[in-house]
């Protein structure tokens, strides 16, 4: 496998590449890379290009482009997953997971039932962390660019980011209560066939609740909101898999994934 390195555009300059920092740490310490080596460099934007490593530097390495090429491994729709923020390490398994099956973006939400509280140092900290496991699935699963992990907010900050862009954009809310109720149509397949299908959608947000799921008052501002309340089978998912599951079952649906 070829080795991937994340750079931004301005760090593109005609037919060379400067990489540094953390990336270049990377690639000359840990995977020892040397001049001629045959490198992947993603600029973020979905643009890929095929480099061959000419010097490495103490403070940058410089590639040559060799082939520029749009990226094909990045869904066509795109998932933002709502989060509510779970126990212990929770978090850094939907993360990884989440962003090698191709989400785009993570929304760690403070709910009624969450437990675990974030602030200050220990928030920033937090968030550094999850970005950088972002980082490193998106290396290993071949991603053209980084999913985007933002710092977490309440769920009313949340509701109105999403207020914010509602053109194009499907919110779809996963909700224990409905467990087994596909066949009255409010199963994952049932909203895709009355809305996606027959619409210009391609930024679909999915809301999932923490340990104790979302409250009766969440599911009604949701709902307010044209949250589509689903259920996504007869058995009860834990929340570090049921933003997985959702995630799987639209890229599957929009022809991303199998």
């Amino acid at each position: 496998m070829i080795p991937r390195f994340f750079v931004e555009p301005w760090q593109i300059a005609g037919e060379s590449v400067q990489i540094s920092g953390e990336e270049l740490v990377h690639l000359a310490r840990v995977l020892r890379l040397t001049p001629g080596s045959t490198v992947t460099i993603c600029d973020g934007t979905g643009q890929e290009y095929r480099t061959v490593l000419k010097e490495i530097l103490p403070e940058m390495a410089v590639a040559q482009i060799v082939q520029r090429m749009p990226s094909t491994v990045e869904p066509r729709v795109k998932i933002t997953l709502v989060q509510g923020i779970p126990k212990a390490d929770k978090m850094d398994f939907i993360i990884q997971k989440g962003t090698e099956l191709g989400i785009s973006e993570f929304l760690p939400v403070f709910t009624e039932r969450t437990i675990v509280q974030l602030s200050g140092a220990k928030a920033l900290r937090r968030a550094e962390r999850w970005q950088r496991i972002a980082k490193e699935a998106a290396k290993q699963s071949q991603r053209a660019i980084i999913p985007k992990v933002h710092s977490a907010i309440t769920w009313q900050e949340c509701l109105t980011r999403y207020r914010e862009k509602t053109r194009g954009r499907l919110g779809l809310f996963p909700w224990e209560k409905l467990a087994g109720e596909e066949s009255t149509g409010s199963g994952l397949r049932s909203v895709w066939a009355d809305t996606l299908k027959q619409s210009d959608v391609r930024d679909i947000w999915v809301f999932i609740g923490p340990e104790g799921g979302w409250s009766e008052r969440e599911a009604e501002e949701a709902a307010a909101m044209g949250i589509a309340a689903l259920s996504l089978g007869s058995r009860i998912l834990r929340t570090e898999t049921a933003g997985i599951v959702a995630a799987a079952l639209i890229l599957y649906e929009a022809g991303d994934l199998g």
